[in-house]
């Protein structure tokens, strides 16, 4: 009878202490004071989280789970060179650690070689938002000197990769070019029935809710026309889009200028051209796709 008290109060317990997890943490070396990583964990059991380690920015997604003390988590790290911003392979990690103490300030555990390492409470609410910047990032942004990121996906394929730098309210400046490798073995019925249209772009905001695209188009009328857009999805509502040139060389760096600010006013600029859009975003995370094509983007420093 015991025992079975004994389990009936650890299973009440259990989701009392992951629940208090929830929210976003700071992972430190001196007591909270600064942060060179941060860690979300939401309730539906994804977990988001950036940082500097070794000279090498990551952004890590997945999953946790806790039961009784045990917290388990499975890691996809996306590592960047912390200078030049160049990917490196995508690594996976998942490792279980040992619960010692949460609390509302405080998310203490045992970590697989056995030490206690001590995280400290950033916020109540995750979020997949890269602000505020690892210390070392403040510390250094000015040794950031992003390199070009140079893309040549094949038909059928396609690349994705996070840009780590960003932050709301903030602004941005990035070169986009399109070159389309359009298949030589298509037939025009296949051609129509496979909607073969080449593409890059950045995107802003949650992969699967609301958010902000910058892209470059293959013209269906034309292999020497690229269009550029803006876009702006909301979840079971029509896109919002706008075509703001059809004169981009295919090849042709174009550079392009971002500003937002909490507000949802959010400007973009192109050829000496500033528009202004109430675009508002709460969460930021940017990504960079190409399909079918040879791309380019740099990110430019302020």
């Amino acid at each position: 009878m015991r025992k079975i008290l004994t389990a009936i109060l650890l299973l009440t317990a259990w989701p009392l202490l992951a629940d208090s997890r929830i929210g976003k943490w700071c992972e430190s070396d001196d007591e909270g004071k600064s942060c060179h990583g941060y860690v979300s964990y939401f309730s539906n059991g994804d977990v988001y989280a950036y940082g500097v380690i070794d000279n090498m920015f990551y952004i890590a997604t997945g999953d946790w789970r806790q039961v009784g003390k045990q917290s388990c988590l499975n890691l996809t790290y996306r590592l960047f060179d912390v200078t030049s911003e160049q990917p490196y392979p995508i690594d996976e990690y998942n490792f279980c650690n040992e619960v010692v103490l949460i609390n509302a300030d405080t998310f203490r555990y045992r970590s697989e070689s056995g030490s206690i390492e001590t995280m400290y409470r950033h916020s109540n609410s995750a979020d997949h938002s890269m602000s505020p910047l690892p210390q070392y990032l403040v510390d250094h942004a000015s040794q950031v000197k992003p390199d070009k990121l140079f893309l040549n996906i094949p038909s059928g394929k396609y690349g994705l990769y996070p840009l780590p730098l960003q932050l709301a309210p903030a602004k941005v400046s990035f070169m986009l070019s399109l070159d389309a490798n359009k298949p030589s073995d298509l037939s025009k019925e296949q051609d129509e029935q496979q909607r073969w249209l080449p593409y890059t772009h950045v995107q802003w905001g949650d992969p699967e809710g609301t958010h902000m695209r910058v892209s470059l188009h293959l013209s269906l009328e034309s292999d020497e026309q690229v269009i550029l857009a803006l876009e702006y999805h909301q979840p079971g509502k029509v896109p919002f889009k706008k075509y703001i040139a059809d004169d981009i060389v295919p090849g042709e760096p174009v550079l392009i200028q971002l500003a937002w600010q909490p507000d949802g006013s959010t400007y973009l600029s192109y050829n000496n051209q500033t528009l202004q859009y109430q675009l508002p975003l709460q969460q930021w995370q940017s990504y960079f796709m190409a399909s079918n094509a040879k791309a380019t983007f740099q990110r430019l420093t302020d």
